[in-house]
């Protein structure tokens, strides 16, 4: 699942090259991904707020959220 975040991820930073602010959150979000077990180490809020803002449907996101979480637990 990280990997399609990941992947996500890099489609947003190139549809945003040219929207600085833009830009700037998804690298953020870019290098909090490569961070070993990135979302054990913050808060629910904050990362239903990441997947959020990689548009992921409102519906999914806590079925997201809890894949990895137990993905990371393994």
């Amino acid at each position: 699942m990280i990997d399609k975040l990941k992947i996500i991820t890099e489609k947003h930073i190139e549809a945003n090259k040219e929207n600085y602010e833009e830009l700037k959150k998804y690298k953020l979000i870019k290098d909090i991904l490569i961070q070993k077990d990135c979302f054990l180490n913050m808060s629910i809020e904050y990362a239903y707020s990441i997947l959020r803002d990689l548009q992921i449907p409102e519906n999914e996101i806590k079925n997201v959220y809890t894949q990895l979480i137990s993905q990371n637990e393994r």
